[in-house]
């Protein structure tokens, strides 16, 4: 009896974890809790267009982090975010066609890498690597202009795909 208890405690405590792992935002998509699925809570920063925005969405976070990034590369700079990437990324899915210089980036770095084409194909591979009690965060850090018309539009289909990912 005294093992069941634990347990039930035990998923408890991780439920309030899940719940304050991350200091999310009020604004729609600036650190947006989306939905927890298997224990991995689904976070929606597409607003974050630059990298110094995603590098203060994973200092937000106080948990281990798949990482959705890409989209249209200004040419940046990713060793901006390089301390945080090391510090919490277990995983990165990178959108877009600048793969390759991102992984030159974090290669050295024992981590997952995943190269998708749409959001769809970013989230079902962040699922995939992510475990319980990680966050899969969307933050682009780049624009998207040749897929979408604004960051909103980008935001609500990842979280669109998100919730469908739940049925």
């Amino acid at each position: 009896m005294t093992e069941k208890i634990r347990n039930y405690h035990d998923k408890l405590n991780q439920t309030l974890l899940t719940r304050n792992r991350v200091r999310s935002s009020e604004d729609d998509h600036q650190l947006e809790f989306v939905e927890e699925i298997n224990g991995v809570a689904f976070i929606n920063d597409s607003k974050s267009i630059r990298l110094t925005a995603t590098r203060n969405a994973l200092e937000a976070i106080e948990t281990s982090v798949v990482l959705i990034v890409g989209g249209d590369d200004r040419d940046n700079d990713y060793s901006v975010i390089a301390q945080q990437v090391k510090q919490k990324v277990v995983a990165v899915v990178y959108l877009g066609h600048y793969s390759d210089k991102i992984l030159k980036y974090y290669s050295s770095h024992k981590m997952l890498f995943g190269k998708a084409s749409t959001i769809k194909e970013a989230v079902q591979i962040a699922a995939a690597y992510s475990l319980s009690g990680d966050v899969v965060l969307f933050s682009p850090a780049c624009p998207s202009y040749h897929a979408y018309d604004n960051y909103k539009n980008r935001g609500n289909e990842f979280k669109d795909v998100v919730k469908n990912l739940k049925k």
